[in-house]
């Protein structure tokens, strides 16, 4: 009998125990698990509906010294992200400390953007951009902004902020800020001028799902990711570019 007891105890305490356990893994989550719980790797900014993502590309003036060349098979990287409702939308908001005009400014951008979606048989960008002096930079309104501002880095020409799902992997929305800590022309007019055209064009690689590159031997590709005064020859797409843009888009 004390042999059956026990055995009957042990039962007993083991449907206790499954019991404790199978509750605990039915307990709702707590609504404010998403709100503490911390960003993924490599992810600065995360949407209400927790599946935005954004990555913030910062292009330097190219130091003195970069160090040692990086191995690399191609000439390009894929951010791994793209745009999938075409064609793209964009908001120039075209003031400036630098006193160019606004037809400067707004057909040196819109030139920019045919760079890119001449080597394509996808339309990337609206022809019909919109101007918008009230435009502002780094705000998530799926609304693509380009503009002239400060940034508190000295050596930063321009940054620009891709947001993009989580799921599906798809760009919604880029901000662009031009450095207003340069003072931006034309440079074949004049080398001493940071080169509008030639930092456009690169930073609107990063809106279609471009990355930087940064290897020495791959330097006069446009997604290079160092400029500095009277550069441009980023101005127009190297074979590596249009490969890597063809990749996502088609030929």
């Amino acid at each position: 009998m004390k042999m059956k007891f026990g055995a009957i105890f042990s039962f007993l305490l083991t449907i206790l125990v499954l019991s404790v356990v199978t509750a605990s893994m039915i307990i709702p989550v707590n609504d404010r698990a998403k709100e503490n719980s911390p960003a993924p790797s490599k992810s600065p900014v995360i949407g209400e509906n927790w599946n935005l993502e954004r990555v913030d590309f910062i292009h330097y003036a190219k130091p003195d010294s970069i160090g040692k060349p990086t191995k690399a098979n191609t000439c390009y990287k894929l951010m791994g992200v793209k745009w999938k409702s075409l064609p793209v939308n964009y908001i120039i908001n075209p003031t400036n400390q630098d006193g160019l005009s606004y037809d400067f400014v707004v057909n040196t951008i819109s030139s920019s953007a045919e760079n890119w979606d001449s080597q394509t048989s996808s339309e990337l960008f609206n022809n019909n951009y919109v101007v918008d002096y009230n435009s502002q930079y780094g705000v998530q309104d799926y609304k693509n902004s380009i503009v002239f501002g400060n940034y508190p880095e000295g050596n930063v020409i321009g940054v620009t902020s891709v947001w993009y799902t989580r799921v599906g992997k798809e760009i919604v929305e880029f901000d662009m800020l031009l450095n207003d800590n340069y003072q931006w022309g034309d440079a074949t007019v004049d080398s001493s001028l940071m080169d509008l055209e030639n930092i456009m064009t690169h930073e609107l690689g990063h809106s279609v799902g471009l990355a930087d590159i940064y290897t020495d031997s791959c330097s006069s590709v446009t997604m290079y990711g160092y400029s500095n005064y009277g550069d441009i020859e980023k101005r127009s797409l190297e074979n590596p570019d249009i490969l890597g843009l063809q990749s996502m888009y088609g030929i």
